[in-house]
This record gives C-alpha cells, structure tokens and sequence, in this order.
C-alpha cells in the first residue's frame, strides 16, 4: 500500500526500479546496484553479489592461512639470524601488510550485508546533501 517513485533512466529508456542505477562504466542499469569492481571488471549488483562476497572472503581465508605460514617461517628463521633480521630478509613480510586490506574489504561488505545495505548506498548515506540556495 506505499507509493514507490520510479525515476526514468534516459541512456536505457526504462523506469529503474528502487535501488537500481545506472553504472557509466558498463552503460547499464543494475538492479541493487553495489558498485563498479575494477577487479572482476563487472558491477556487482543483485544476480552476483553473493559470488563477489564469497570471491573476498575466499581471498581473506587465503591471506590469513598464507600469514600464518609466513609468521611461522621468520619465527623459524629467528632462531639462528634474529627476529629482525629474518623480518627484513624474508619476502613474505613485506608483501602481506597489502593483502590485509582484503580482510577488512571483507569485513566492511559482511557490515553492508548485516544492515542490509549495498556500497552505492553507504557512501550517499556518509556524502552531505548540498544546500539548497534561496
């Protein structure tokens, strides 16, 4: 029994519906659109958001399972240069300060799956509306 506005896309000539949008870079609408990843090259949206969740938290399993290995390899190697040293000569170290950014982009989608929300509508929600002039 609620009213729902429709807004009109004009590059796809149909009435989106909510929670839709259009991405400039497919030129396309996408139902419960997310966002454009530059990594897969495609929107995420409602027919793959499952399968991009569960591509990140596959990543995020793999760079916790690859860090432990690693930790476990310069606490080993310690023992006979020093904990600093095996650190710095250990190229597993350097490398995985990078990959936590997965775990967190994990997290940061499992908090848009518990509220319900997708990408597009927690970065409007955060952006100040304009104020209009008089």
């Amino acid at each position: 029994g609620q009213t729902v506005k429709l807004k009109y896309c004009f590059t796809c000539k149909i009435f989106r519906p909510p929670r839709a949008s259009h991405c400039s870079l497919c030129d396309n609408c996408v139902e419960r659109f997310d966002h454009h990843c530059p990594w897969v090259g495609n929107c995420v949206g409602r027919r793959n958001y499952r399968f991009f969740y569960l591509f990140i938290l596959s990543l995020s399993f793999l760079t916790i399972f690859i860090f432990a290995f690693v930790i476990t390899h310069v606490i080993l190697r310690s023992n006979r240069t020093g904990f600093l040293s095996a650190l710095k000569d250990s190229p597993g170290g350097r490398v995985l300060l990078l990959r936590w950014s997965i775990v967190g982009l994990s997290g940061f989608h499992t908090y848009l799956i518990s509220s319900n929300q997708t990408t597009n509508e927690d970065v409007s929600m955060q952006r100040p509306e304009p104020e209009a002039t008089r």
